[in-house]
């Protein structure tokens, strides 16, 4: 279950910052679980934050929310 802190940064920030014009939602989707995969190897340098977390535990309902957000934002 995504936590209210990552709805919330899906709507404050993920989606502000990534809606460019060249982004769909998938992208931006992906793009975050990239990161997460990448970063979150585990190594001392590099440790999950909880929001990373959540995302990473929570993949298909992220993506979900991240394109149902973002097809709210567009027909708006």
């Amino acid at each position: 279950m995504l936590l209210q802190e990552t709805k919330k940064y899906v709507n404050d920030v993920l989606l502000p910052d990534y809606m460019d014009g060249y982004n769909d939602a998938i992208d931006i989707a992906m793009d975050v679980l990239d990161n997460i995969d990448f970063f979150g190897d585990g190594n001392g340098l590099s440790r999950l934050t909880r929001l990373a977390r959540n995302i990473a535990a929570n993949r298909k309902e992220f993506n979900d929310y991240v394109v149902k957000e973002f097809q709210d934002v567009e027909e708006k």
